[in-house]
């Protein structure tokens, strides 16, 4: 190589040029009995080799990562190409073991295209008469790293069959003995200013529970209590929702053993005959409420709205039905029209629709009688319109078909999760795939025949069907503004309030208005009014 290169250390320049390749599998502490040579000690004995042979050291590779997983190493690739394109002539090495644990599958990549030195073996690449030694250890490394594994594996697979915690750290809200053994962590902690109320870890953790599953509760909002009492997060600074979600994953929680397959994601764990092992100690919570849980956060709640002490319903007939096509917003009661937001609130839109609140009143009344009155018996509209009286009258019926179907609609979103990871399930992993494929698909199965017991079991009464134009009239002109509006939204879903075509016009209905009539979801069994 034409170019001389300086020394990073000593800053003297050399025509020899060569890379360092340190790495080290894990971050351990200073005073773990784990720890390996670290990369700074590598480094620095990688110099002391090079300044002895007459080298400058032109970069040094440094990997934290396994040699023998499968997982990437960017600077461990980067070194083998500078070798490959010629960038460099020589790599040093700490030792085998520190290149590769993969037998001679890395090695052959170099060995007779460049110099690579293994410095504590002792061996180079450019000598005949270490080649085969240096193929040998690396044989050896690879069998002493699978056998490790192995020992490894069996352990941790007959501690997890115990119901012991296998991983370093317990779960929040745990603690974890000397004989791996979890605990709830009842030591009080931090005291709430207005209640004075102690809380400890563990519970905690039970509060978070029954907010989110009985009360509704958002991952964020559980943040915004936690925050707004000063609770230290498990990392020491303030709590963030994606790790609250986490933690409604975890089956620890309920007392079952689990395994991360994937990165971040524990899963219940099975011994080989496919059983769930419980964990020793107490559980936290219920699966049950672990489920709930779930359940809320996926956007399948049916938890009431409690009741408010002030009436806070919307009054005006339309409120929430009407949307300008420019910007989109809803379109809001001003002055003696329905205005679009944009108009009302400053920000932009290039349409500004409105609608004087007689006329389009009047309007909307008379097309949703004639779409009703004018409705055959099968016609979808009636069945939508069923579908939501039958939720306005009989609301407990309505609530538990749909607690039945959110139930249906997060065992087949969990199964289809599931069938979309397939390739993450390798391996000693599969049979956790098979297993948890079985599972996954009783649930959804049995949760299709409790949804179909709420479907059969009341079937809807279709409403105005024996009710004349006249009847249907002098009802609604009976009715208060609420019951108004709910009858007008079980037909209609949305009205798109087009801008007139010049100012000082009279309103036309057919030509400003576009109704989005409600659909069916197509999951009730329909009979006709008596």
């Amino acid at each position: 190589m034409s170019a001389a290169y300086v020394c990073i250390i000593c800053g003297e320049s050399e025509p020899n040029t060569i890379d360092l390749y340190v790495r080290k599998s894990k971050k351990l502490g200073r005073d773990d009995h784990r720890r390996e040579q670290s990369t700074d000690a590598q480094t620095e004995q990688g110099h002391r080799w090079s300044h002895r042979k007459g080298y400058a050291v032109r970069k040094v590779w440094k990997d934290i990562a396994s040699a023998f997983k499968a997982v990437k190493r960017s600077d461990f690739d980067r070194a083998l190409a500078a070798l490959a394109n010629e960038e460099v002539p020589t790599l040093w090495a700490y030792a085998i073991d520190r290149f590769s644990r993969k037998g001679a599958e890395d090695l052959l990549k170099v060995i007779g295209k460049a110099r690579v030195i293994f410095d504590m073996d002792g061996l180079d690449s450019n000598e005949p008469r270490d080649r085969r030694w240096i193929i040998n250890r690396a044989e050896e490394a690879r069998e002493y790293s699978e056998g490790l594994s192995k020992r490894v594996r069996d352990t941790k697979e007959e501690q997890r069959d115990a119901g012991r915690w296998v991983a370093g750290r317990a779960p929040y809200g745990y603690t974890v003995s000397r004989d791996r053994v979890l605990s709830p962590d009842e030591e009080p902690f931090i005291c709430h200013v207005a209640t004075r109320k102690e809380w400890s870890r563990a519970a905690l953790v039970r509060e978070m529970f029954r907010m989110i599953a009985e009360d509704g509760e958002s991952t964020r909002g559980v943040c915004r209590w936690l925050n707004g009492m000063r609770v230290p997060s498990p990392g020491g600074k303030s709590w963030g929702f994606a790790y609250v979600y986490r933690m409604t994953r975890n089956p620890a929680y309920y007392g079952t053993q689990v395994i991360q397959i994937r990165p971040g994601h524990p899963e219940p764990y099975r011994n080989t005959k496919g059983e769930l092992v419980p964990l020793r100690g107490t559980a936290l919570i219920t699966r049950d409420q672990q489920r709930r849980a779930q359940n809320n956060l996926a956007g399948n709640n049916v938890i009431p709205v409690p009741n408010r002490a002030r009436d806070t319903r919307a009054k005006h007939l339309l409120t929430g039905l009407l949307q300008c096509p420019g910007c989109k917003r809803s379109m809001s009661m001003g002055g003696r029209s329905y205005l679009c937001q944009a108009a009302t609130g400053g920000t932009g839109c290039h349409v500004k629709a409105s609608a004087r609140t007689t006329a389009i009143e009047s309007y909307v009344f008379e097309a949703w009688l004639a779409r009703l009155t004018g409705a055959d018996d099968d016609d979808s509209i009636m069945i939508a319109v069923s579908e939501r009286w039958t939720a306005r009258t009989k609301p407990e019926e309505t609530a538990a078909e749909q607690a039945a179907r959110s139930v249906l609609d997060a065992a087949e979103a969990d199964l289809a999760g599931l069938i979309r990871t397939r390739k993450q399930y390798t391996g000693a992993a599969e049979r956790y795939y098979f297993q948890q494929l079985t599972e996954a698909t009783e649930a959804v199965d049995a949760a299709k025949e409790q949804a179909a017991k709420h479907g059969s079991a009341g079937r809807v009464q279709l409403p105005f069907l024996s009710v004349s134009v006249e009847d249907l009239t002098r009802a609604w002109e009976d009715a208060d503004p609420y019951l108004k509006r709910d009858l007008l939204r079980l037909a209609i879903d949305r009205i798109t309030v087009h801008k007139a075509p010049r100012r000082g016009c009279k309103f036309d209905g057919d030509s400003r208005l576009t109704i989005a009539w409600a659909k069916t979801t197509g999951r009730a069994d329909y009979g006709t009014a008596a």
